[in-house]
């Protein structure tokens, strides 16, 4: 595992290697010169905190996918209540602090918009309890010189990669575990058999794919996630 891993300057603990730390180290001296820079603290306060935990939430989403991962290399189905337990919470784990990870990105952009010296939107209370990807990219609109930053925000809303993260986030969150179908075989494995499957649910769709498919999803958050905190930088244009 040590070979996955850095020691994150910024954050001061061990990040995987995918993390964009170059794009993140970026964005934060940028914010650091816009935010500490003149008296905004309130702004300051707000990004300081969803910055740090970006960070934290996308080394729990690559935990929880190792480790269900590893999983599914050990044994296709769980052998006991426990092992079953543990899978879920790692599946449940994963999605949630994925797109965790991305909201707390896009909330920490809303707070550095907020500064008067780039967009200068509001971000009071009412803004901060319903800032998401798709409320931000309405607060901007109509900035002209948020134009890097729009584009980004609506390539990620409008991805059916993140409709996925979303709706299982949400059904785990809220409704039930993801139904897992249990299939056997006499004789060798079928050709056709995928590790990981799940029938539909009233919110979700139905399931049937290998580990390539979940090992996609977590390098298209990554791309997400470099290409938000690179946009943000944009707004320095302004």
């Amino acid at each position: 595992m040590m070979q996955d891993i850095h020691r994150s300057g910024e954050y001061c603990i061990d990040m995987p290697n995918e993390f964009p730390e170059l794009e993140l180290a970026a964005y934060m001296a940028f914010a650091r010169s816009v935010l500490l820079s003149n008296d905004h603290m309130e702004a300051w306060r707000e990004f300081a905190g969803a910055s740090n935990l970006l960070a934290w939430r996308y080394r729990a989403c690559w935990e929880d996918w190792r480790f269900y991962k590893a999983a599914l290399h050990e044994c296709r189905n769980a052998r006991t209540h426990e092992e079953k337990y543990q899978r879920e919470r790692a599946l449940f784990g994963m999605f949630t602090a994925g797109v965790s990870c991305i909201e707390t990105a896009v909330y920490s952009l809303a707070a550095l918009a907020s500064h008067p010296s780039l967009l200068g939107i509001p971000f009071g209370s009412s803004q901060q309890r319903s800032c998401s990807p798709k409320n931000f990219l309405a607060w901007i609109g109509p900035f002209e010189q948020a134009a890097s930053l729009k584009t980004t925000l609506r390539e990620l809303v409008d991805a059916p990669e993140w409709e996925t993260w979303l709706k299982l986030r949400h059904r785990m969150t809220h409704r039930s575990n993801l139904p897992e179908i249990i299939k056997a075989w006499i004789g060798p494995e079928p050709d056709d058999i995928k590790p990981i499957s799940f029938a539909a649910t009233s919110s979700t769709p139905a399931i049937d794919g290998s580990i390539d498919d979940f090992e996609y999803l977590h390098h298209w958050l990554t791309r997400r996630l470099a290409s938000l905190l690179t946009a943000g930088i944009t707004l320095k244009a302004s």
